[in-house]
């Protein structure tokens, strides 16, 4: 049988919709005896192209779905503890996990999601892949039969709660890339999965969702997924077919799509746009009448965007505005709350009325929380795996191995023999180095480093220290102190750029703050566009580092060779960024590969 041939077998099999290509290298790997990695963005049907070769293969196949609450022995295996109580450390009393499984019985694991799951789980698949071989504790070695492979999928490294393959990892597999499918094929999966829904629907629910994936106002769109949602909802409305369309919509895609970070326009705007396209696309269609401005809106203009690079609000304005706005309303408000926070150094310097100065600092700190928020979504760092013994009051789980090893040759059983495990996050000391000179920009500066306070805290990190800089530093946080959200972003909002630029005095002080740091995890970031007016070369000083990463805002006057040379000397990395709204995600990238890795 011919390899196209197996294809449309596993299509046929399987109900996939075209993927030839895809198939045809998938099958091509798997026949040569190689693991197959398939990385895509969510919704594009890795699972089930995966699952479809993997079955295809005749083989047994064992299923596993990766998250952070996975454990090495739930892979390999592990001791029944009556019975290993009763007969102690035998064959009989060894539960075999879904690797051992594949490997004695020369089947296939599939792992789905693989890089949601904890580091040492990743590894133990090393030597199977290498050598065919693992050793299991108290039971020994077992050899993987002829036949075993691995296939497992992906997401993306930027998706949440996704950690990097190790290198080692990564070299052990072949890599299948998948995107989104042409329309015609997405058309054909929902004609196949609603048969008897108006081909009107299906054919603007996919223009809907395929248009998400290149608006310009949307970093991620949505996978068909959100077309079948909007399907499925719409025939469960009473309105007429366009209202129907759009209420659906408003429903299925809010929490599939990620709004980039310069847009202007809220979730909900982007949403009845598309779908004002969409209907003009169909047929002449009645445009929905504007929604009333709010008052923020009415005041002479002074506050409404007039185009979309406008960045400066009429200071006047702004005062009426706080004086007699509502101040729930305004507090709520997304659109003026980040104009205020991004022009408080103005607002602050003008606004004589205290209760007036008052309500626009509270504006700025919240519009600045929940915008960050928004851009972060979920986060976390990589957690590690703590055995101790038990405790009372201790929130852990039982470690049943380990507490069986301790009593199964005890006649008298204490506390102490009872074994616990809890994660918690690696311990981690940061100093964040934001230049603050006149090379850079004062406002979006206040945010930038209003976005870095609220990270910190979403990943709770144990320890971390914030300073900014121009021709000296400045220590806005320390490790060991703690301060409330608000105050901390509102310092660093009423901050202002200024000075000349003194680079190496920045990392001296760093340096010298993360040696007296008690975690094993150490490193530095500064933030900086690389343009030193005073002090010496920076790029010597940090040597002195452990890990040091440079985030470069690119610019005129940016210096990518001294920033560069920063990185190199400092045992890290250099990333470039065009706006400071992109620092946050950079930084939680950081994070992630500093927890991630060895210590620093």
């Amino acid at each position: 049988m011919g390899i196209q041939e197996h294809v449309e077998s596993i299509k046929q099999a399987s109900g996939i919709v075209g993927r030839d290509a895809e198939l045809s290298k998938g099958l091509a790997v798997v026949s040569a005896n190689r693991h197959l990695m398939i990385e895509g963005p969510v919704g594009v049907g890795k699972t089930v192209l995966a699952s479809a070769i993997a079955s295809h293969t005749g083989r047994q196949v064992y299923r596993v779905d990766g998250d952070e609450r996975y454990t090495e022995q739930k892979l390999s295996g592990w001791f029944d503890p009556p019975v290993a109580l009763e007969k102690g450390y035998v064959e009989d009393a060894f539960i075999p996990g879904p690797l051992t499984e594949a490997m004695r019985n020369g089947g296939v694991l599939f792992v789905n999601e693989m890089n949601r799951m904890p580091e040492g789980v990743q590894n133990i698949l090393l030597p199977a892949m290498d050598e065919g071989i693992i050793d299991i504790p108290k039971v020994g070695k077992v050899k993987a039969k002829a036949g075993f492979v691995i296939i497992a999928t992906q997401n993306p490294r930027e998706f949440v709660a996704t950690t990097a393959l190790s290198e080692a990892l990564s070299d052990r597999f072949e890599l299948l890339m998948i995107e989104y499918q042409p329309r015609d094929e997405e058309i054909e999966i929902l004609m196949r999965r609603f048969p008897d829904v108006d081909e009107d629907v299906l054919q603007c629910a996919s223009w809907i969702t395929r248009r998400t994936r290149d608006h310009p106002n949307i970093r991620r769109g949505a996978s068909i997924r959100a077309a079948m949602s909007m399907i499925e909802l719409q025939s469960a409305l009473s309105e007429e077919f366009q209202e129907r369309l759009r209420k659906a919509a408003h429903l299925a895609l809010p929490t599939r799509v990620e709004l980039r970070e310069e847009s202007r326009a809220t979730v909900s705007e982007v949403i009845d746009q598309i779908v004002d396209e969409c209907m003009s696309e169909y047929g002449d269609v009645q445009r929905p009448p504007p929604r009333n401005t709010t008052k923020q809106e009415d005041l002479g203009g002074g506050l409404r965007e007039k185009d979309s690079e406008r960045k400066t609000i009429d200071v006047g304005d702004v005062s009426k505005l706080l004086v007699t706005g509502n101040e729930d309303e305004l507090l709520e408000g997304d659109d003026i709350g980040w104009r205020i926070a991004q022009n408080y150094t103005r607002i602050r310097l003008a606004l004589s009325d205290p209760a007036a100065l008052e309500l626009a600092r509270r504006i700025a700190i919240s519009a600045t929380i929940r915008r960050v928020l928004r851009l972060l979504g979920p986060v976390s760092l990589p957690t590690r795996i703590i055995r101790e013994e038990y405790s009372i009051g201790h929130r852990g789980e039982i470690d049943i191995e380990s507490t069986i090893e301790n009593v199964i040759d005890s006649r008298n059983i204490e506390p102490s023999d009872v074994m616990v495990e809890r994660r918690e996050s690696k311990d981690l000391s940061v100093v964040l180095m934001l230049d603050a000179s006149l090379s850079m920009s004062g406002d979006k500066l206040a945010i930038a480093s209003a976005a870095i306070a609220v990270l910190a805290f979403r990943l709770k990190m144990v320890k971390y220290l914030l300073m900014t800089f121009n021709d000296r530093p400045r220590t806005i946080k320390d490790f060991d102190e703690s301060l409330n959200l608000d105050e901390l972003i509102l310092g660093l909002l009423e901050f202002s750029a200024g000075g000349y630029t003194n680079i190496e005095s920045a990392l001296r002080e760093g340096s010298e703050a993360l040696s007296k740091a008690e975690t094993r995890n150490r490193v530095g970031v500064i933030i900086t566009d690389g343009n030193y007016t005073v002090g010496g070369d920076p790029a010597i000083v940090a040597r002195s580092f452990r890990r040091l990463f440079v985030v470069m805002i690119a610019g005129h006057d940016c210096q990518p060779e001294t920033c560069n040379d920063i990185a190199r000397n400092g045992r890290g990395h250099m990333y470039t960024v065009s706006r400071f709204d992109e620092v946050p995600r950079v930084l939680y990238k950081v994070m992630r590969v500093v927890a991630h890795g060895s210590p620093g």
